[in-house]
């Protein structure tokens, strides 16, 4: 076929994030489609080049049919993205300018992380990067963000001034938008086509994803605790302490994710009910000891 139509298509690709075997599909179709026009103008009587030229002027230009195609698979992801970036970056500068104003200081390290993710959100939302898994750098940078403005909104409620307040309520919806993105990305946006249990990989994201919220956000509350009152001595102990039931949950969400797509789903189940439990009593546990 046309090595011409071929390089046409793969641009066109390259602009959505489509996962693997939705791209093929769509890459077959759009080919065949560029094909069988190609065809017809030659059938009217044009020159393989006239029919070559007509056929791709029928199209339109690569770069918006692309995001077009984009557009109509993920409605609304793109603004919303866009949002989140937006609104993390006039968080961040006002928390740290409403720090470095009422208190004197001010954390740039927090700046310059919550910076760093919200502009790399800012660019995966503006200009789709072909060579790279869009899907696992946009959850990736979503949990990131997640984590990172967990503590933003602590930083915004502890400013002593007034604008603590919208501050706060701005926090609050930048972590409600972000934890929406982070479901929609990973249940709703990748549909597993070519897997049976697609119900229940579903579930499974689901209940991970939920269960993962829980652990990070407990370990962040427990690790300030032990900052708080156990003495800053400790710190690093305190840290690898806690990067057990995180790292527990990582390791366990991948091999149910393996799990069932091999379609080994009891197997998925109970593989998933064993760090459930674990981290549940080390939890309790490690909150007494503290406590």
């Amino acid at each position: 076929m046309n090595a011409t139509f071929h390089r046409y298509v793969k641009k066109i690709i390259h602009q959505t994030d489509a996962p693997p075997d939705e791209k093929e599909d769509l890459y077959e179709e759009l080919l065949i489609h560029l094909q069988l026009t190609f065809e017809q103008y030659i059938k009217e009587g044009y020159s393989e080049q006239e029919a070559e030229r007509k056929a791709l002027e029928n199209f339109g230009n690569e770069e918006n049919i692309g995001s077009q195609i984009q557009q109509a698979m993920f409605p609304y992801r793109k603004e919303m993205l866009l949002t989140l970036a937006f609104a993390s970056l006039l968080l961040s500068f006002s928390v740290y300018v409403s720090q470095l104003i009422v208190e004197r200081d001010a954390l740039i390290t927090w700046l310059l992380f919550s910076v760093g993710v919200s502009s790399c959100l800012l660019v995966f939302a503006i200009q789709p990067i072909s060579f790279l898994n869009r899907r696992l750098w946009i959850n990736c940078l979503l949990l990131i963000h997640l984590f990172i403005y967990l503590l933003g909104v602590g930083f915004a409620s502890s400013v002593d001034s007034f604008v603590a307040v919208p501050l706060s309520i701005l926090s609050w919806a930048i972590l409600l938008l972000t934890i929406v993105l982070v479901y929609r990305t990973t249940i709703f946006d990748y549909q597993p086509h070519k897997l049976k249990l697609k119900k229940q990989v579903k579930i499974f994201h689901a209940l991970n994803i939920t269960w993962g919220l829980v652990i990070v956000s407990s370990s962040l509350f427990f690790l300030w605790a032990f900052l708080a009152f156990g003495g800053g001595d400790f710190t690093m102990l305190a840290l690898l302490i806690l990067s057990v039931p995180i790292t527990l949950w990582i390791v366990t969400y991948s091999i149910q994710m393996m799990l069932l797509r091999k379609e080994r789903k009891k197997t998925a189940y109970f593989v998933g009910a064993i760090p459930f439990a674990l981290v549940l009593i080390y939890l309790i546990w490690f909150a007494w000891g503290v406590i």
